[in-house]
């Protein structure tokens, strides 16, 4: 299996007012949460794409065979540091496993599953859904909801990679998902936690 994982890390976490790659969840912080889980299912070619927070996090942070990357266009939104990422992946990978460093509670079990079915699926996008959490609202989204809501982390086959570098900074990666070229194939999980993100002091006591 030569698929590689990248960890979106370039944004400067305003609203939590710290460095959200450095927060811990069940006495390591995120990055070391998220990397073992990958490392757990044999990801060997594990990067975090960093930004003005390099400095702050490869001193608090010692890399158990994972790569960092500096993303100088962070402005540029998740895209941007995907393309970082991807200047630097191993270039025998068949595919990429994008995951966000604000995740830190999806369990290990649901990479497993999300890779397992892209093995099935080589050429093809996968992305994860799950039913929607009761009571939460969704302000941008028009009622009625729909019953299952797309999630991370996803996998991108090689064969579209040029595509993420193809699209309009401001579309992300909703432009390479839907570009009318690509498969894509929804898995359908029961682990809510690919919705779940971490922006705000108050989201962060929730867990």
């Amino acid at each position: 299996m030569k698929i590689s994982s990248i960890i979106l890390s370039a944004g400067d976490s305003k609203r939590m007012g710290k460095t959200k790659a450095l927060l811990k969840y069940k006495g390591k912080s995120f990055i070391e949460n998220i990397f073992q889980k990958l490392s757990e299912n044999k990801i060997k070619d594990r990067i975090i794409v960093l930004g003005a927070n390099e400095k702050e996090v490869l001193s608090n942070w010692t890399p158990s065979g994972e790569k960092s990357v500096l993303n100088k266009n962070p402005e540029g939104g998740q895209i941007s540091s995907l393309r970082a990422g991807l200047k630097n992946i191993n270039p025998e990978s068949e595919a990429v496993l994008i995951a966000l460093v604000d995740q830190p509670t999806i369990e290990t079990r649901t990479y497993k599953n999300i890779i397992d079915f892209w093995l099935k699926n080589r050429d093809c996008i996968i992305i994860p859904k799950v039913k929607r959490p009761k009571n939460v609202s969704y302000p941008l989204t028009p009622k009625p909801y729909p019953p299952y809501k797309r999630g991370h982390p996803i996998i991108i086959p090689k064969i579209y990679w040029h595509l993420c570098f193809e699209g309009p900074e401001d579309k992300g990666l909703h432009w390479v998902t839907h570009h009318p070229t690509v498969k894509v194939l929804d898995l359908f999980v029961d682990d809510d936690n690919i919705l779940k993100d971490f922006d705000t002091p108050e989201d962060y006591k929730n867990i």
